[in-house]
């Protein structure tokens, strides 16, 4: 304990004290410590919180979803447009989207269009969380490539329950390959 915040005081491992006076440590910036400095790390520390972008444009349904989820071992991310969506898509690799389809400027059509055409996101999969039901655009939106479409007003449970299939599927496939 005492050599950790040795770390952190000498600058050696990135972190912070609160005001308390506890040191903090965010997870990436202990797993890169201990690979630079060729520590075992530890099975259960390897194994990182899985990545979701929710993508609304509406700030207090993104803060009651944020909300809901939390807690559920996500790390979580928002953004409240297509362009701002596809520029974190891209810096932070999300594991899921949670996708509005309507969205102002590059809307949620566009925001599959374009992930799908890039194989380094195409097998991002997406939950489309939208106010749009008619049937013309519920098969639109599923023709895009989402794996679940969900309607608003939103059943939290069974976003939930989406949510861990799906992960849990795509961690599955990424063990078997």
């Amino acid at each position: 304990h005492t050599t950790v915040i040795n770390w952190v005081d000498e600058g050696l491992l990135k972190g912070y004290a609160t005001p308390g006076g506890h040191r903090r440590v965010r997870r990436s910036d202990v797993l890169e410590f201990m690979s630079k400095y060729h520590i075992p790390v530890p099975e259960e520390m390897s194994i990182r919180a899985r990545r979701v972008l929710i993508v609304d444009d509406d700030i207090e349904f993104l803060e009651e979803l944020r909300a809901a989820l939390e807690g559920d071992g996500m790390e979580l991310d928002c953004a409240l447009n297509g362009f701002e969506a596809g520029r974190k898509v891209y810096k932070k690799k999300p594991d899921l989207i949670l996708l509005d389809f309507k969205i102002p400027g590059i809307d949620g059509f566009q925001v599959c269009e374009i992930l799908h055409k890039d194989p380094e996101t195409a097998k991002i999969p997406i939950i489309a969380i939208t106010a749009l039901r008619s049937a013309e655009d519920v098969l639109r939106i599923k023709q895009c490539g989402v794996k679940k479409y969900l309607s608003k007003p939103l059943d939290i449970d069974e976003l939930k329950s989406s949510i861990a299939r799906i992960l849990n599927v795509e961690k599955n496939a990424e063990a078997l390959t």
